[in-house]
């Protein structure tokens, strides 16, 4: 009698412990999950995205690369020339005379003009002064001792220094014509006695054009 009512409990016994588990498993699921409206605890994890708190791997790094600014242009190196030495401006006008007194006239008609002035007695001695500086111009006479006029101009003008200088000429010689073909390379020539103005005049635009084109040459 006992066994048959023991039979008859057993599944009534395990069919309640069945819904008990169930029910507690139930509560307990419905105790965790947050109220709607209510945020959670646990951020959600996007894909591709890391989750809060953990940094990313080098290799989960994006790799970004930024063109590289173009190269300047390569510019060509132009080679040196040689400079060539320059003397100091040490007068405008360099007067070459033997005689004494067409150096004192050619000095009282050009310094009261504002012309700074060296004189030379021959070309030997005006050949020492150019190598002590420059000159504007030189004015030079063909008959002179020691060295003329001109194998004083042929040496200028072989010169580099001196090449470009104006130079003129004045002189008393009756065969002037024959004295200039000596020297051809030359600004002019004035006979003796030279005319004051035109004089001037010749020397004015010859120191003048070279300082337009040299303008070292203004002080």
């Amino acid at each position: 009698m006992l066994s048959q009512i023991q039979d008859a409990l057993l599944p009534m016994l395990l069919s309640g412990a069945i819904g008990l588990l169930i029910g507690a498993g139930s509560t307990a699921w419905l105790m965790g999950r947050p109220a709607p409206g209510e945020p959670s605890d646990v951020e959600p994890v996007v894909p591709g995205q890391a989750a809060a708190g953990h940094e990313p791997h080098d290799a989960e790094r994006p790799v970004i690369v930024a063109d590289a600014p173009p190269l300047p242009p390569a510019v060509p190196q132009l080679p040196q020339l040689p400079q060539l030495p320059q003397l100091p401006l040490v007068a405008d006008l360099l007067l070459v005379d033997d005689s004494a007194v067409a150096r004192a006239k050619l000095r009282r008609l050009f310094e009261p003009a504002g012309y700074k002035v060296h004189v030379a007695c021959d070309g030997v001695e005006a050949l020492a002064l150019l190598d002590k500086g420059r000159y504007a111009m030189m004015i030079t006479d063909l008959e002179m001792p020691n060295m003329d006029g001109a194998a004083l101009i042929n040496t200028c003008l072989g010169r580099p220094a001196t090449a470009r200088m104006p130079i003129l000429a004045v002189s008393g010689h009756e065969g002037l014509r024959v004295k200039f073909n000596e020297c051809q390379d030359i600004s002019g020539v004035h006979r003796k006695p030279w005319v004051d103005d035109i004089l001037m005049s010749h020397v004015v635009t010859l120191v003048g054009a070279r300082q337009v084109r040299e303008p070292a040459l203004i002080r």
